[in-house]
């Protein structure tokens, strides 16, 4: 483990000192392949007092790792400007932060880095966004992630003077301690984003550049996941108001799939389905049935990796007409018909069709939560049908249709490009296929 976090440390200052980006990229694969060795036995991991490091976790290394990778692969318009290296640093930094974030096992470390990955992700957007509303973002950013997470602090310093311990295996929590359990889990709730604390996530998303994007689709939103997952232990003691947050999911589920019909811009649509699908990992965690924990670790690797795959084509998309609109951008069978095969893959995909993990994952997830509740079989069937229309209404919308007739400057696709995309379609792909790696 030293090894691995020395090797971040390399990266990082080599990166202020003016290496290469390729050359960092390359070290970063090199490196790669040892995490699937911590597959095999994570046992002496696991209960060590300072790594907590066990398979949720672990995936969510892997995922970080992966959408890392990618976002910085696709962003070869900055790391060819002169603000480079500055970017890499900040990415690497933030790689940094999450890769601690996902092992620690003490409580305020957890906190520390839950809340320092706000500033890198802050000086990506602001820094290299494409608008002017891209301050207004930041600030909505911050200060939602800040409400949350001051009370959040307060119930540790709590919990620590009760419990005489920071580490997780140690917590206890009293049923009378209701505020700390509020405190505790509406920061989770803030990043996940639930919905009603929602609405700094679309702005964030059309806000900031291409990469910023993808890592806050694929990466960011999973830590308020990973949170829930890991205080289930505290949480269990108030099973009655944990179905607040249940229903509240379910309900906000509904709404933002009906919000993404509306919208037209592509990175709003997107966004908002994201806001659709973490209301389902959020009920999934809380009910606690052991098919709902594996669906919605299911569920939080395969949307990080199509939600990111589903920006990185809206912005191909924005490179070439200079617009984000689905009125201006049709009719892409016509001009690209490579590039709308892979819109057909990430919107059924998105929409959990066969052969992806989002599918078994919302299987499984369904199964937990009819368990729990009869009642939510009508509910979810309407949720599954809403994501099947928004889906369908985004690839018809950009697909098919008559060119814009002032749009007469595209270039052709790259294929570093497609080579992208296949990075992100294969683990989804691939997973489907090796479902007994998620028991």
């Amino acid at each position: 483990m030293l090894v691995f976090i020395f090797s971040f440390f390399v990266l990082f200052f080599g990166v202020l000192n003016g290496l290469e980006w390729g050359l960092i990229l390359s070290f970063m694969l090199i490196f790669y392949p040892f995490f699937h060795f911590l597959n095999f036995n994570l046992n002496f991991l696991a209960k060590n007092t300072f790594v907590c490091l066990d398979f949720f976790s672990f995936l969510m290394i892997i995922l970080t790792f992966w959408i890392v990778f990618l976002s910085i692969f696709s962003s070869l318009k900055i790391l060819n400007s002169s603000s480079s290296n500055l970017f890499l640093a900040f990415f690497f930094l933030l790689f940094f932060f999450l890769f601690m974030f996902f092992i620690v096992s003490n409580f305020l470390f957890f906190f520390f880095f839950f809340e320092s990955t706000l500033i890198p992700t802050l000086f990506i957007i602001v820094g290299w966004g494409n608008k002017v509303e891209r301050i207004k973002s930041g600030y909505y950013l911050f200060f939602y992630t800040l409400f949350g997470s001051m009370p959040m602090l307060l119930s540790i310093f709590f919990l620590k003077k009760t419990n005489f311990s920071l580490t997780f295996s140690f917590f206890v929590i009293e049923k009378s301690y209701f505020l700390v359990y509020l405190f505790l889990i509406i920061s989770l709730l803030i990043k996940m984003p639930m919905f009603l604390v929602h609405s700094w996530l679309p702005k964030a998303h059309v806000e900031a550049p291409l990469s910023g994007s993808m890592i806050l689709a694929g990466v960011l939103l999973k830590m308020g996941g990973y949170g829930l997952y890991r205080f289930t232990f505290l949480f269990k003691s108030f099973l009655g108001l944990n179905s607040i947050w249940i229903y509240i999911s379910l309900w906000g589920g509904i709404l933002s799939s009906f919000i993404c019909l509306r919208q037209v811009d592509l990175k709003s649509i997107i966004a908002f389905s994201s806001v659709s699908h973490m209301s389902l990992v959020i009920m999934g965690v809380l009910v606690f049935s052991s098919s709902s924990l594996i669906g919605s670790l299911m569920l939080m690797v395969a949307h990080g990796l199509c939600s990111s795959g589903l920006f990185f084509l809206a912005n191909v998309l924005y490179e070439r007409s200079g617009s984000r609109s689905i009125f201006l951008n049709k009719g892409l069978m016509s001009m690209f018909p490579s590039l709308s095969i892979w819109w057909f893959i990430f919107c059924s995909f998105n929409m959990a069709c066969p052969p992806s993990l989002n599918l078994i994952s919302e299987i499984f997830l369904m199964n937990g939560l009819v368990s729990w509740s009869f009642v939510f079989v009508f509910f979810l069937m309407f949720l599954s049908f809403l994501g099947g229309v928004y889906n369908l209404f985004l690839f018809s919308f950009c697909n098919h249709g008559s060119l814009y007739s002032s749009i007469f400057f595209f270039n052709s696709c790259y294929l570093i490009e497609y080579y992208i995309l296949y990075l992100h379609f294969f683990p989804i792909f691939f997973f489907f296929l090796k479902l007994d790696f998620f028991y």
